[in-house]
C-alpha cells in the first residue's frame, strides 16, 4: 500500500488482485471481472476501429452517453455485459463465444 496525503490505497495489476482488493473471493466473481475486462478491451478497440464518435455509438446502440464514454475510457464499474455487447455491435464488430473448461 502507498500512503499519499493520508490516503491508503492498493494498486491492482491483475483481475485476481482487483477481486481480492474488493473482497471478492469466489471463482465466479473473479471470472466475471475477467470477462468484463475482456469485453471492455474489445469495446474500446471496436470504437477506435470504427471511427465513430461517442454520440454516433450512443445513437446506434441505445446506450446512455455516460456509459459509452465510460466504456471508451476503459471502465468496467457499473457497466453490465449486455451494454458492452451493444456498444461492440454498434461499432460494427462481431462477437463470438467459446467455452472452455
Amino acid at each position: 500500500m502507498k500512503n499519499e496525503k493520508n490516503k491508503n490505497y492498493k494498486v491492482a495489476k491483475t483481475t485476481k488482485e482487483l477481486a481480492s482488493a474488493l473482497g471478492l473471493e469466489s471463482v465466479s466473481d473473479i471470472a466475471l471481472i475477467e470477462y468484463k475486462a475482456q469485453l471492455s478491451a474489445m469495446a474500446v478497440k471496436a470504437i477506435e476501429k470504427s471511427g465513430l464518435s461517442v454520440n454516433e455509438v450512443v445513437k446506434q446502440s441505445g446506450v446512455a452517453r455516460s456509459k459509452v464514454s465510460a466504456i471508451k475510457n476503459g471502465s468496467i464499474a457499473g457497466i453490465s455485459c449486455d451494454l458492452f455487447m451493444k456498444v461492440i455491435s454498434a461499432a460494427g464488430a462481431k462477437l463470438s463465444f467459446k467455452m472452455a473448461s
